[in-house]
C-alpha cells in the first residue's frame, strides 16, 4: 500500500511538472470572426462573397443552404484544421472550407503577449434566385 502512494505522488508531481512546462502557443482559446479578422466582420464577408463559388451541383439542383465551418489560427496567423461542424450539402461545404483554408494573415489571440492557437467558427450562407440564374453567397455571424 506505501509503494502505491509514493508511486500515486511521484506521477502527481511529474505530472504538474510537465503541465507547467507547456508553452503558451500551445493553448487554444475561442476567438470570434470581428477580432481576428483583419477589417472585422466585414472584411470576411466580402472575402467570402469574392471567393467562394456556386457548387454546380447545389446551382444545378437549385439547392441553397448554410453550412458552418470551425476552424483554428495558428499563432502565425495561418488557417488549420478547418472542419465543417453542420453541412449543407450539395458541394457548399467543401466550397466554404476551401476557401477559409486558403485564407491568411488572420489575427490570434494573445496571452501574455504571446500569440496562441485560437479556434473560430463561421458560417457561410448560399442563395439563389434560380428563375434569374442567379447564386450568391455571405457570412454569417455566429455568436
Amino acid at each position: 500500500m506505501k509503494k502505491i502512494l509514493i508511486l500515486l505522488f511521484l506521477t502527481a508531481t511529474f505530472y504538474n511538472a510537465i503541465a507547467q512546462k507547456t508553452d503558451v502557443a500551445d493553448t487554444i482559446v475561442v476567438g470570434n470572426i470581428e477580432k481576428c479578422c483583419p477589417g472585422g466582420f466585414e472584411a470576411f464577408n466580402n472575402y467570402i462573397a469574392k471567393y467562394v463559388r456556386a457548387p454546380p451541383d447545389a446551382y444545378g439542383g437549385h439547392k441553397v443552404g448554410t453550412t458552418y465551418i470551425s476552424f483554428v489560427i495558428e499563432p502565425d496567423g495561418n488557417v488549420s484544421n478547418v472542419v465543417t461542424m453542420l453541412a449543407a450539402g450539395y458541394g457548399m461545404d467543401e466550397e466554404a472550407a476551401r476557401v477559409i483554408s486558403a485564407s491568411n494573415h488572420w489575427l490570434p489571440v494573445t496571452i501574455d503577449d504571446k500569440p496562441v492557437r485560437t479556434l473560430c467558427r463561421a458560417a457561410v450562407e448560399f442563395f439563389g434566385d434560380f428563375p434569374m440564374h442567379k447564386m450568391w453567397v455571405r457570412a454569417k455571424a455566429i455568436d
